[in-house]
């Protein structure tokens, strides 16, 4: 009887064991990587509406439907630094960008991200900050960008981090976006490259003591040299405008490179909005599952 009884007891320990050894994997993998939603938007304004535009209210709804989604708010400097082994990241990770650095970012934006306990990425090009500051025209929601000094408010704020939309290279010609022109040698491109994403990135370090390690792809043109040269800048998370979720995986540092974003509409349906970024999420959510089970 004794004999019976301890065979039973060892029985179950070593099924119990087997138990527990076959969740360790499915739990590291569910520990170990995070699907980051990120949206894109661009102006915020009460006058009109577009393809890149959306009104306060739409930015609100966008917000509060999200956070009952069950997303919670990061920086990219957060994602950054899980890709790098360090901090954690909540279950459905949700990046805020606005590309271009348009002052009703800070004079919409800014308000709702605190009022609802948010936060955002905006992703300014030098130049336009740099003619709005020198002109003196600033203040306008409607066509101003961000000065220096607006940039210095909003990161004091601690809703903001400011990313790298070039300094000047957000054009359609001589180069498209960041693209190599014809005949250019890679030494040349590499040089042209470095030369405009320094010259941002210093000017912010100057005027606002802040160091970018965020850049967003004008148009969403990327090449791996300019890769490799914000690399060597110290970047650590890139934005494209390729549609749809990414994978980060915890101390991967490469796993928050071209990150994907979707584009917020403004002529668009909210909650149609909110959907699209479910499905995606919920598909890689799907794959990722399936590869770490096979």
């Amino acid at each position: 009887m004794r004999q019976n009884k301890l065979f039973t007891f060892t029985i179950c320990a070593a099924l119990l064991c087997c138990a527990c050894l076959a969740a360790v994997p499915q739990a590291a993998a569910e520990e170990d990587a995070r699907i980051v939603t990120a949206l894109m938007y661009h102006g915020v304004l009460k006058s009109r509406q577009g393809e890149y535009i959306v009104s306060p209210a739409r930015l609100e709804e966008d917000i509060i439907g999200f956070k009952r989604a069950g997303y919670e708010f990061v920086l990219p400097c957060e994602v950054a630094a899980y890709a790098r082994g360090q901090g954690t990241l909540p279950k459905k990770p949700l990046i805020l960008t606005f590309d271009d650095g348009h002052y009703n970012n800070a004079f919409y934006a800014l308000p709702l991200l605190e009022k609802h306990g948010a936060c955002a990425v905006i992703n300014v090009i030098g130049a336009f900050s740099a003619f709005s500051a020198e002109s003196g025209d600033c203040d306008n929601p409607n066509y101003s960008h961000l000065t220096w000094s607006n940039i210095r408010a909003l990161l004091k704020s601690g809703r903001i981090e400011i990313g790298n939309h070039t300094y000047n290279m957000h054009k359609y010609s001589p180069r498209f976006g960041i693209g190599k022109l014809p005949g250019e040698s890679d030494a040349e491109y590499e040089r042209a490259l470095f030369n405009d994403f320094s010259r941002l990135h210093e000017k912010i370090k100057s005027e606002c003591g802040y160091s970018m390690t965020t850049f967003a792809y004008p148009f969403g043109k990327y090449t791996k040299i300019a890769e490799q040269v914000l690399k060597n800048l110290g970047y650590t998370l890139t934005f494209t405008c390729n549609e749809g979720v990414s994978k980060v995986t915890f101390n991967q540092p490469d796993s928050c490179f071209y990150i994907r974003r979707i584009n917020m509409d403004g002529k668009a349906d909210s909650s149609a909005l909110l959907q699209k970024a479910e499905g995606y999420y919920l598909s890689a959510m799907r794959q990722s599952s399936s590869s770490s089970s096979s």
